[in-house]
C-alpha cells in the first residue's frame, strides 16, 4: 500500500537505483510495520530540480499510504532524511518530504479497493 517516490537531480547507475529502492522498501517495511511485498518505490534520478536557487544535490520524497499515521511523520522524516544523507550523500537541508494519507476506499488494488 505505501508508495514512495524519490526524485533527485543526482545521476545514479541502474545498479545503484536498484540498491536504493530495495533498501527503501526494507526501511518502510520496518518503519510502517508493513510487509515489503505491498510497498512500491519509484526512483527518478537525473531530474531537472533546483532548491533555493541552487542545483546542488537535492531530493524530494513523496510518501503516500492508506491511513498514514500523522503522529509518526516526524519519526518518518528523520528516518528518510538519514537514509538520503547516508546513501545518496544529500544533506538533510536539501531534502523535502511530502506525506499523503488516503482513506482505504481511495486506494485501488487487485481489481478492488482496500
Amino acid at each position: 500500500m505505501p508508495f514512495l517516490e524519490l526524485r533527485t537531480n543526482k545521476q545514479l547507475s541502474a545498479e545503484r537505483k536498484q540498491h536504493v529502492m530495495k533498501d527503501l522498501t526494507a526501511l518502510l517495511a520496518k518503519d510502517l510495520n508493513k510487509p515489503g511485498r505491498v510497498i512500491m518505490i519509484n526512483c527518478r534520478d537525473n531530474q531537472d530540480l533546483m532548491f533555493g536557487g541552487s542545483s546542488e544535490s537535492l531530493a524530494f520524497i513523496e510518501l503516500r499510504s492508506i491511513d498514514l499515521p500523522e503522529d509518526q511523520t516526524v519519526r518518518l522524516s528523520q528516518s528518510l532524511s538519514s537514509f538520503i544523507k547516508n546513501n545518496l550523500d544529500i544533506p538533510e537541508e536539501r531534502l523535502f518530504i511530502n506525506f499523503r494519507s488516503f482513506e482505504r476506499h481511495m486506494w485501488g488494488y487487485n481489481g478492488s479497493t482496500f
